[in-house]
């Protein structure tokens, strides 16, 4: 009997050295004032951020509130963003895809992110381009001006696999030390 809460306290001990290597979620706030949609995606002249929010860090959801402007011809549904690794896949999305039409227009959302695998590279960089799903105007010639409002991205880091295996092996070390001493 004493060797089996021996046992279950190794257990638990384990356990809680584990938790302690669980993803940590964090928030990053963005702050859009001021960003332009000129061309479309990848293309020169758009605005583009990079913001550090840590290496391999994982997206696991994003809430915005924004204010857009969209100069005539250009429509509030064609302003666009995309966010992702600096060197990898970006997911894409309008605020207002419904608003077929120039001017300006206040919009509040949020979307779930995780199993996409969105994630910042090794460098730890987090790219945000401001872009156009169309182009009215000629090159370089800025449609829409993001005018206020914030993105709001839930991101949680991925602990390094050493980490978890070096307290694995420690743990295991100090069950195996203190069944020897009790036998």
């Amino acid at each position: 009997m004493k060797q089996l809460h021996r046992l279950a306290a190794a257990a638990a001990l384990a356990f809680a050295g584990l938790a302690g290597f669980a993803a940590s979620a964090a928030t990053v706030v963005v702050d859009i004032s001021g960003a332009q949609s000129i061309n479309l995606q990848g293309e020169a002249g758009n605005t583009v951020w990079l913001v550090d929010i840590g290496a391999g860090t994982v997206l696991n959801s994003l809430d915005w509130a924004v204010t857009l402007n969209a100069f005539a011809p250009s429509s509030l549904s064609e302003m666009q963003l995309s966010f992702g690794s600096a060197s990898g896949p970006a997911f894409t999305f309008a605020p207002d895809v419904v608003d077929g039409f120039s001017g300006s227009g206040s919009y509040a959302g949020s979307v779930d992110l995780t199993g996409l695998g969105i994630a910042a590279g090794a460098d730890g960089e987090l790219r945000i381009e401001f872009s156009e799903g169309f182009k009215d105007f000629g090159l370089n010639v800025a449609e829409g001006q993001w005018t206020s409002g914030s993105l709001t991205f839930d991101v949680s880091a991925v602990p390094e696999p050493a980490s978890a295996v070096l307290a694995v092996l420690g743990l295991s070390l100090i069950g195996a030390r203190r069944l020897r001493s009790a036998a």
